[in-house]
């Protein structure tokens, strides 16, 4: 018994190191100093957001009240008032819950591909996922997990979380919440369970964990499709209020260890590895028929890699033998290639992007590149790249849009795209392709929400859109006019990837258990079923000569497929049948309380006031314990809910010499250039004099800086460069003899920084990026006495390796400084396995080659699962320029030697790689002779609290 206890009291330690990874990062002076705030304010939330969003910030508003009445109760009925911040700079569609401080991000900008969220408008999609999220961290705050709160404050309620709650929990309640209270939901889409069904119609039986952490060789699903699967079954079987149950139970750590899972066990009567055994065969009965064999069956394109996946996306023919496609996969970063017979020829690496959709016609591509605002990291662009396919050659059209879903006309010379302004209206573009600019702007008089739009002819268009109520449809619009025509029923069934052939739309859409190819005659109108496929297929083309690609979901990634138009179905449907909604598998559960919330919403509008920048500047909510011997400290933290003002305080006591020091520090990144200052006074430090008495003295420091923090990410690489200047003071009080002996003095000295990196894409298995540069230059200078400064240059050069997942890094380095004593922190990257020198002047040079060894996929208890062991080989040489027996003399420091890491997923969720370090030390090492061999352990720096 005490050594269960002793093995949890190991992992709860472990754990709590771990607590910076759990931490959800929000962009400290990410936000544009124009924008002007207002907010709406109530006892259960308070929404800031900026101008010219108040009726979605009403709508949020009302929702989030109403909720905490509606589905709170079936998580413990608490809803703890939080802040909701909605964001309208940026490109991205996401957002996010966080514990420390309170507070959720909404990014408002939807996405442009409806088979990942569905079709409903996307500030609801948001507020009532994210309010789930809202009310299980109200409500997990119980039992032993207060004495986490009391000690970490909110970051430690966050913590225990962490461990009893597993992540899956957490996204697939919350995706519940989505179906349950809407018409659709992920829940209702059959593209949410392609990941799953693809795993079993391969007949790939992955252990628990492998599904859990995932794989960097195999494709699993991710934790919110695996999670809903668990959750939506925990409630259809057990009921309303059998999740409550389980989470309040393994908040208070009953059963200490696997609380959760012991929760599930003691409240539904079953093993836990029986309970997701049955979770999840439910689901596969529900989700495949009882046939599972495709009609037609296709013709594979694309092959499959052991030890990869590839995913090969958005087929256009060029030829009636070639295709134009995006591949990307675990080894490789996305590129456009040519496909035929077989042979694939890459034509150019894609700039980042937020999606893989792309356009083609007459050898010109057109896709929309993702780049960010150099200072504002919440303000990023969409901006559409024009590529030519036989050149290579890519040119820019505009700067800093918001542009989506690009299409090309067929002479080449305009660009229709999907425009999402600010407010979150849309509309489409017509842009001239030879220089950018925009040529006209259509009416978008129903108000839908544009999505994937293709050139029907020169004067019309063809576009998948979608309803405020979240009901989607195709839509033949006129580039003249803006006027629109439905062309397939609206419904709740996501349509999408239209492809004009002729007369003929092809696209995908949901139907029954899977999304579908369909047809449509613009001549008569007649809506076809093309396929009856049981896994999702998408992005239909169709060759001159009578082939329809697509891609299919499978367990080796998105594969290119073929049929001929003969082999199709063409199985005429009525427009009932292709708006028939697939059924809910779990019918008992999505008709508890809430179901259907959204349909009956009454708009309401509430009084909205300013939000002032400065409104709780000081918000402490956690304080953490540091121990680093002989130091051991408590540091308070305090954020703003707009990240411009981050400070914290701090008590440390010094056991070797029994001193006490406060500290403070203070970052401001509301204005372009950030801002810091930070203190601390020491009381009663005491220097040993060896002759029995001590001198004791008290120490005051300050130490400010100004930062421009610049990032340009986008095109091919990301570029970040880092300015600062610091000034720093430290005045020395002597007490006591000291007083007589020493006069009281003050050093001052200034810091300056300069940090440049460029780095390239990087793939899954890439243990590094193939390409990329990295730059450090300080300098310091202590003007208040003479000749001390230091100027420290690091440096790293990134190359592929002899394979795609190898890579060689070259490091350089290079040190001058005074010829006084060493007044200045050592950061000069020391050859490895000696004690550090640093003297007048070094320079190194360092070879690394690093290389995975074995990617073995094995968990040990639930606990810690191992994804891949990989090693460095490494050679250093460090060249130390110092007076030996007062002649200047090079000191040479050589070493090589192996570094093996471990890159594992702890708890099934928390990346940590660790590992350890053997150098064997070619020179003598001075301030250690006796040493030749080095042994030492590396753990990563996010694993210890900053």
């Amino acid at each position: 018994m005490n050594t269960g206890k002793n093995y949890l009291l190991f992992i709860l330690l472990l754990l709590s190191f771990l607590l910076p990874s759990l931490l959800i990062a929000q962009e400290f002076g990410g936000n544009p100093n124009y924008l002007q705030w207002k907010q709406l304010n109530n006892a259960t939330s308070r929404v800031i957001f900026p101008n010219g969003m108040d009726s979605q910030a009403n709508r949020i508003q009302h929702i989030n009240t109403l909720l905490s009445n509606t589905t709170a109760y079936n998580i413990g009925g608490r809803q703890r008032k939080w802040n909701i911040v909605l964001l309208n700079q940026t490109t991205i569609p996401n957002a996010y819950v966080r514990m420390a401080p309170l507070l959720s991000e909404l990014y408002m900008t939807p996405g442009q591909n409806n088979f990942n969220t569905g079709s409903l408008r996307w500030d609801d999609n948001l507020v009532i996922h994210e309010n789930r999220h809202i009310q299980q961290l109200s409500n997990f705050n119980n039992g032993l997990t207060r004495v986490f709160s009391f000690l970490l404050g909110q970051e430690g309620q966050l913590l225990a979380n962490g461990i009893t709650v597993p992540d899956y929990f957490f996204e697939g309640d919350a995706v519940f919440q989505e179906t349950l209270l809407s018409a659709q939901g992920r829940g209702r889409m059959p593209s949410f369970y392609n990941g799953m069904k693809s795993l079993w119609l391969a007949n790939k039986n992955y252990s628990w964990m492998k599904l859990r952490s995932g794989s960097l060789v195999d494709y699993t699903p991710n934790h919110y499709e695996l999670g809903y699967q668990l959750v939506a079954y925990g409630y259809e079987q057990y009921g309303d209020n059998f999740w409550r149950k389980v989470t309040q139970d393994a908040t208070a750590f009953k059963g200490l260890f696997y609380a959760f899972n012991k929760a599930i066990e003691k409240h539904s009567g079953k093993s836990y590895p029986q309970f997701r055994k049955e979770a999840l065969q439910y689901f596969r009965e529900r989700s495949l028929p009882g046939t599972v064999v495709d009609a037609p069956t296709p013709q594979y394109l694309s092959p499959v890699s052991s030890n990869n996946v590839i995913d090969y996306t958005s087929p256009f023919y060029v030829g009636d033998d070639t295709l134009l496609v995006l591949k990307q996969s675990y080894k490789e970063i996305p590129a456009f290639y040519f496909i035929s017979h077989g042979k694939e020829k890459k034509i150019r690496v894609r700039d980042r992007a937020i999606d893989d959709y792309f356009s083609y016609r007459n050898g010109k591509l057109v896709y929309a590149g993702y780049q960010s605002d150099p200072r504002w990291g919440n303000s990023n662009f969409s901006v559409i790249q024009l590529l030519d396919i036989y050149t290579g050659k890519q040119r820019q059209l505009g700067a800093r849009t918001k542009y989506f879903s690009p299409d090309i006309n067929a002479a080449g010379t305009e660009v229709l795209a999907v425009n999402v302004n600010e407010d979150g209206t849309n509309y489409l573009h017509r842009i001239n392709a030879m220089d950018g600019l925009l040529q006209t702007e259509l009416p978008n008089r129903e108000n839908y929400f544009y999505t994937q739009t293709r050139y029907l002819d020169s004067n019309n268009a063809i576009a998948a859109v979608r309803r405020p109520d979240g009901q989607m449809a195709l839509v033949k619009v006129s580039l003249v006019t803006g006027t629109t025509e439905t062309v397939t029923p609206f419904s709740y069934n996501v349509v999408g990837y239209p492809f004009v052939k002729g007369d003929t739309i092809y696209f995908s859409g949901m139907h029954a258990n899977a999304d579908k190819l369909f047809a449509v005659s613009m001549r008569t109108r007649k809506l076809f079923l093309l396929t009856n496929n049981v896994n999702g297929i998408y992005q239909p083309a169709v060759s001159n000569s009578g082939h329809l690609a697509y891609t299919s979901f499978t367990a080796e990634g998105s594969r290119l497929a073929s049929i001929s138009l003969q082999q199709a179905r063409w199985q005429e449907i009525t427009g009932n049948d292709f708006s028939s909604t697939p059924g809910d598998y779990t019918v008992a559960a999505l008709q508890k309380t809430g179901a259907g919330f959204l349909d009956s919403l009454v708009p309401v509008t509430q009084p909205v006031s300013p939000y002032k920048k400065s409104f709780r500047l000081f918000n402490f909510h956690s304080w953490r314990p540091e121990a680093n011997d002989p130091e051991y400290s408590y540091r308070l933290y305090s954020d703003n809910i707009l990240s411009t003002f981050s400070n914290s305080l701090t008590y440390t006591y010094n056991r070797s010499d029994r001193s006490s020091t406060l500290g403070f520090y203070e970052a401001f990144g509301g204005w372009l250039p950030v801002l810091s200052i930070g203190g601390e006074y020491s009381f009663n430090r005491n220097i040993d004099t060896a002759v029995g008495k001590g001198i004791q003295f008290n120490s005051a420091k300050l130490n400010t800086a100004i930062t421009l923090p610049l990032q340009f990410v986008g095109r091919r690489t990301n570029k970040f460069l880092t300015l600062s200047a610091g000034y720093n003071l430290e005045q020395l009080l002597y007490r006591g003899i000291g007083k007589n002996v020493f006069n009281n003095r003050s050093l001052k000295y200034t810091s300056w920084l300069v940090q440049f990196s460029n780095i390239s894409q990087q793939a899954k298995q890439h243990i590094n990026p193939r390409w990329a540069q990295s730059i450090s230059l300080s300098y310091r200078d202590g003007f208040s006495l003479v000749n001390t400064n230091k100027l420290v240059m690091n440096s790293a050069w990134y190359f592929p390796g002899l394979s795609a997942n190898h890579s060689l890094v070259i490091n350089a380095s290079f040190q001058q400084r005074d010829t006084l004593f060493n007044l200045f922190s050592n950061n000069f990257s020391y050859s490895r396995g000696y004690e550090a020198l640093s003297t007048r002047r070094m320079h190194k040079l360092g070879v690394n080659y690093h290389f995975p060894l074995w990617y073995p996929d094995l968990g040990i208890g639930n606990i810690i699962f191992l994804q891949r062991v990989r090693a460095n080989t490494f050679y250093d040489h460090t060249v130390a320029r110092a007076r030996v027996n007062g002649i200047l003399t090079n000191i040479n420091n050589r070493s090589t030697g192996a570094e093996i890491y471990f890159d594992t997923r702890v708890w099934n969720a928390l990346p940590v790689s660790f590992g350890f370090r053997v150098s064997h030390l070619l020179d003598r090492n001075l301030l250690n002779p006796g040493v030749k061999n080095y042994f030492e352990f590396i753990l990563p720096i996010g694993l210890i609290p900053d």
